[in-house]
């Protein structure tokens, strides 16, 4: 008996594990091709923490406006701005709040979208939060 080929077939396990190896091989090859650290970044990801932290805030909704602090959690009064005019939202503050005309025409002498605002060059972006510290909001 010694000599001749066994009748039985290999253990499944095994065709398994030499399976599942060769596929884990691929994949790690194939991993490191595809998830290189990225060498050009953004503008949003080079601001600090807080300047991130601020307009992630503003672009999301949630933030700590009069706006969403009524409507999810009804922690204030009502979601109307201090002017009076409208709900106090991001897009209010940053664009039309009357309480904040002098502080933006400060930081943008011309009319600047609000797309610009939120997503804008770097210096767009360190514009807002300048704009935002400065009125004295906390978002």
């Amino acid at each position: 008996m010694k000599g001749q080929m066994s009748w039985r077939k290999e253990e499944p396990w095994k065709t398994n594990l030499k399976t599942v190896s060769a596929l884990v091989s691929r994949r790690q090859s194939s991993r490191h091709s595809v998830m290189r650290p990225r060498t050009n970044r953004d503008d949003y990801h080079t601001l600090s923490r807080e300047q991130q932290v601020n307009l992630i805030r503003l672009r999301t909704g949630h933030n700590r406006l009069n706006a969403h602090m009524n409507q999810k959690f009804k922690l204030a009064p009502s979601p109307t701005c201090a002017c009076g005019q409208e709900d106090q939202t991001a897009e209010h503050i940053l664009q039309r709040c009357p309480l904040l005309d002098e502080e933006r025409k400060e930081v943008w002498p011309s009319p600047t979208p609000l797309q610009t605002k939120l997503y804008g060059s770097r210096q767009e972006l360190e514009k807002t939060t300048t704009f935002i510290t400065s009125a004295g909001l906390i978002v």
